[in-house]
C-alpha cells in the first residue's frame, strides 16, 4: 500500500517531521503492551506503529518509501547479478525481515526484553505575564514506579518464581521462518515470559504480579522567561519507571496571546493606546501605565498619523529557541479613538471647525448642515 505509514501514524504525506513525532508519540503511547496486558492485537500495531516511524522519521528512508512505497531495500545488499556489497550485514537482513523484535524492546539475537517506561505528557496552564517574566511552578502528576515489594520481579517470593515452561529457561524460543533465502532459524525473545526464563506462580500482594504500581508526585519545575503557547519542556527521567530505564515526561504549555490591551507577536509585546483626534492634530505627551511594564511616556508629535508605532527597544519577549541574543520590543501602536458621544459644548466646536474648513458634515440633528444654508 502506498501510503500505509503514514495511515497508521494518521498523518498526511506531506506531514513534518515534527508532525509525524507528535501523531507517533501519541499512537505508541495508546496501543502500547504494558497498557493492554496479553492483548496481541495491540502488541501487532505496537510493532507496526514502531515500523513506521523509524522510517517516516529518517530522512533516507522516508525519501526511499515515498519513492517504492516500500521500506525494503534489498536492491541495496546486491541482487542483480553484482553479489553482497562490502556493507552487507547479516544482521540488517534479519532486521528487515523479523524486525529484530524492534519496537518491542527485543533484539535480533533474542534475549530478554528491555523495559524502558513510558514517557509521560501533561498541560501546564500559565499566565501572560507568567510567560513574560518566567516562574516557579508546582506540578503534579501520577506515575509508574518499581514496586518495592517484589522489587519489580512481580513474584511474592523467590520460591512462587518457576522456569518457564515455553522456552525451558533460556529465554529464548526458535523458529522456523520461509524467506527469500529459504527456509531459516531465528532466535526470539520467549513471549510468555518476556525473555527473562521465569514465570511468576505466586504474584506479589503489592502489585498484583504487575511489578509495577502508580505513585503520585510533585514537582516544581522552572518555567524560563518567553515561553509560548504549544511549547515543550522535557523532563528527563521522570516519566513512567523500568526495570531498564525511566521515560521522560513532556509538559505542554497553554500561553494565552493576549493581555488586557498587550499582544504578543513572536518575540515582541505589542500595545495599543488610543488617542483623541485633537491630541493627533495638537500633539501630546502621556504617561501611560502599561499592564506588566509599568509606567512610559508617550510622546505623539503634533500631525502624528493613526496607526503609528513608537518602539521601545529590548523590552519584549526573551528569545527562548535561541537562548541568547536581546529580547523583542516593546511596540506601541498609537491608534485613533473616534469620540462616539459629545457634550454640546464639544459639538459646538467640531462645528465651528468644519465650518472654517467648509466642510460638509452632520448638524446635531442628523442632516447635513449646507442643506440649511
Amino acid at each position: 500500500m502506498s501510503h500505509e505509514f503514514y495511515s497508521i501514524l494518521g498523518v498526511e504525506p506531506s506531514a513534518t517531521p515534527e508532525e509525524i513525532k507528535k501523531a507517533y508519540r501519541k499512537k505508541a503511547m495508546e496501543h502500547h503492551p504494558d497498557r493492554h496486558q496479553g492483548d496481541k492485537g495491540k502488541e501487532a500495531d505496537f510493532k507496526k506503529i514502531n515500523e513506521a516511524y523509524a522510517t517516516l522519521s529518517d530522512e533516507q528512508k522516508k525519501a526511499h518509501y515515498d519513492r517504492f512505497w516500500t521500506s525494503e531495500t534489498m536492491w541495496q545488499w546486491g541482487f542483480g547479478g553484482q553479489g553482497f556489497g562490502a556493507e552487507f550485514n547479516m544482521g540488517d537482513i534479519f532486521e528487515t525481515f523479523f524486525n529484530g523484535g524492534g519496537g518491542f524492546g527485543g533484539s535480533a539475537s533474542g534475549g530478554r526484553r528491555r523495559e524502558v517506561g513510558e514517557d509521560l505528557e501533561l498541560e501546564l496552564d500559565i499566565t501572560f505575564e507568567e510567560s513574560y517574566r518566567g516562574v516557579k511552578k508546582e506540578i503534579a502528576f501520577t506515575k509508574k514506579v518499581i514496586c518495592s515489594d517484589c522489587k519489580g520481579s512481580g513474584a511474592k517470593s523467590k520460591d512462587s518464581v518457576a522456569t518457564c515452561p515455553d522456552c525451558g529457561g533460556a529465554g529464548k524460543v526458535r523458529r522456523r521462518v520461509q524467506t527469500l533465502f529459504g527456509v531459516m532459524e531465528q532466535a526470539t525473545s520467549c513471549d510468555r515470559c518476556g525473555g527473562t526464563g521465569k514465570v511468576i506462580r505466586d504474584a506479589c500482594s503489592g502489585c498484583k504480579g504487575k511489578k509495577y504500581v502508580s505513585q503520585k508526585r510533585t514537582r516544581t519545575i522552572d518555567v524560563p522567561a518567553g515561553i509560548d503557547d504549544e511549547m515543550t519542556i522535557k523532563l528527563r527521567d521522570e516519566g513512567h519507571e523500568g526495570i531498564d530505564g525511566s521515560g521522560d515526561l513532556f509538559v505542554h504549555f497553554r500561553v494565552p496571546n493576549e493581555f488586557e490591551n498587550l499582544t504578543r507577536d513572536e518575540h515582541h509585546l505589542v500595545c495599543t493606546i488610543k488617542f483623541d483626534p485633537v491630541e493627533f492634530v495638537l500633539g501630546t505627551k502621556r504617561e501611560i501605565d502599561i499592564p506588566i511594564l509599568g509606567k512610559r511616556e508617550i510622546d505623539v508629535k503634533p500631525g502624528t498619523d493613526p496607526n503609528s508605532q513608537l518602539v521601545f527597544r529590548h523590552e519584549g519577549f526573551p528569545n527562548i529557541s535561541t537562548k541568547a541574543g536581546p529580547r523583542g520590543n516593546l511596540i506601541v501602536l498609537i491608534a485613533l479613538e473616534i469620540p462616539k458621544k459629545l457634550t454640546r459644548k464639544e459639538r459646538e466646536l467640531y462645528e465651528a471647525i468644519a465650518k472654517e474648513k467648509k466642510l460638509d458634515t452632520y448638524d446635531s440633528k442628523g442632516f447635513f448642515g449646507k442643506l440649511f444654508e
